[in-house]
């Protein structure tokens, strides 16, 4: 967890006003990329047919597949980086809407396994098309260098505000 200066430790020095724009900038900027692409998955997911799954939910779908094993809620958590609440919202949704299955983890009988339904290995292609189309158009133009050096900062942007508790 970051820690703050207590409220007596004095003034704060002047930031550098020129960086504290550009951070500003990449701030905002960053929130408006995430909310074009949320439209867009959107979009593109009615247009192939699956208008009763939200991008969000749909991360937890290709998770599952990326892993190739039932996960509990919690390993889906840290896998994806949103609350636990959230991920519940989702799983009981995709398992009321027939994309997961819900059982038992034999190991812990208090904890819930989750793992895609046929209904989802079926649709497995079309989530793909909707990925690589959102990936073809986000990076169009980029080189694998310039890539890398995105997700490098990215890397450590997700390390900054990792908690550390």
């Amino acid at each position: 967890m970051r820690h703050f200066p207590p409220a007596d430790a004095g003034p704060e020095p002047l930031p550098d006003l020129p960086l504290r724009r550009c951070q500003v900038r990449a701030m905002l900027d960053l929130g408006r990329i995430h909310a074009v692409i949320s439209r867009r998955a959107k979009a593109l997911f009615e247009q192939e047919g699956l208008d009763d799954i939200t991008p969000g939910q749909a991360n937890v779908l290709m998770v599952l597949f990326r892993e190739k094993r039932p996960m509990t809620a919690r390993a889906l958590h840290r896998a994806l980086g949103v609350s636990e609440v959230t991920i519940s919202r989702f799983v009981s949704t995709l398992d009321k809407r027939g994309w997961v299955a819900r059982h038992r983890d034999p190991k812990d009988a208090r904890a819930m396994l989750v793992q895609p339904t046929a209904r989802a290995r079926e649709a497995l292609p079309r989530f793909i098309r909707v990925t690589n189309a959102l990936l073809d158009t986000t990076f169009a133009g980029f080189e694998r260098g310039e890539l890398e050096t995105l997700n490098g900062a990215v890397g450590r942007i997700t390390a900054n505000l990792a908690d550390e508790g």
